[in-house]
């Protein structure tokens, strides 16, 4: 077991992972939705995702992908790509809803695909959600072939906008702990290249503004462009590290390659 992992006793790992289980259980079209079509967030999101550079070959893998929002949202380059998740029916609705991309539900700590896979990887939003997060690394490694690139996308726990989603939604309550140098750690444990380091999105008050559920999305419409330009202007007054991602990229040396299976 992973010293992320020993972090937790055994009934607090339960506990946990039965939280996850629970909140991430049905397929919320709602929030697909308004990730992909809504004025506000929909374009915020395209520039978070268009960090994950992808180029017209190289074969994409989403771990712990949800409803498909994020491969929606980088279409046409994530054709042809996998998405994975826990969820039957996250999974389920992506097949119904996005044409062109395969979905498999499987756990993100044993991946079903063999060594060197895929040429780069993306893991959003995903592991402050799970106790395991090197056991998790080392399966998106695995799959990764050498020189591909791995893609870290995580909430900061120093933005006052994500410290706030962390403590009203329980779910997300361990994003309050990220930080880059926590996932740092979990690279420096592998035989990774130096990991090229982006923070984005100053501080994304539209994403409560105008938040599907608590706030008022249609709203939008008239003040999206609006909210981004004041958003903007509050990044030159806050420090970086204070933004609300962290975007690690890294890429695969072939030492850190575990030997193929006989």
């Amino acid at each position: 077991m992973s010293a992320q992992a020993e972090d937790m006793d055994l009934d607090e790992r339960s506990r946990f992972q039965q939280l996850q289980i629970e909140h991430f259980a049905c397929a919320d079209e709602a929030k697909f939705l308004w990730q992909t079509t809504n004025p506000y967030l929909a374009s915020t999101e395209r520039a978070l995702l268009d960090r994950v550079s992808l180029g017209s070959s190289e074969r994409l893998l989403e771990v712990g992908c949800g409803e498909g929002g994020n491969l929606r949202l980088m279409e046409p380059a994530s054709k042809g790509a996998v998405g994975v998740d826990f969820s039957h029916a996250k999974v389920s609705w992506a097949r119904q809803h996005i044409a062109g991309t395969q979905f498999v539900c499987a756990d993100a700590g044993r991946l079903p695909f063999p060594n060197e896979s895929f040429d780069v990887v993306l893991c959003r939003d995903v592991l402050h959600h799970v106790t395991d997060k090197a056991g998790v690394l080392d399966e998106m490694v695995r799959v990764c072939r050498a020189f591909g690139r791995i893609v870290i996308i995580e909430p900061n726990g120093r933005s006052p906008v994500m410290w706030l989603l962390g403590l009203l939604v329980r779910a997300e309550r361990d994003l309050m702990r990220n930080s880059l140098a926590r996932l740092e750690a979990l690279l420096e444990r592998r035989q990774m290249a130096e990991p090229a380091v982006v923070w984005a999105q100053p501080f994304p008050f539209g994403r409560v503004l105008f938040h599907y559920r608590w706030g008022l999305p249609r709203l939008s419409l008239w003040l999206g462009k609006t909210v981004f330009a004041i958003e903007q202007m509050i990044g030159r007054m806050v420090p970086s590290d204070r933004w609300a991602y962290i975007i690690i990229t890294s890429t695969i040396k072939p030492a850190s390659r575990k030997p193929m299976p006989a």
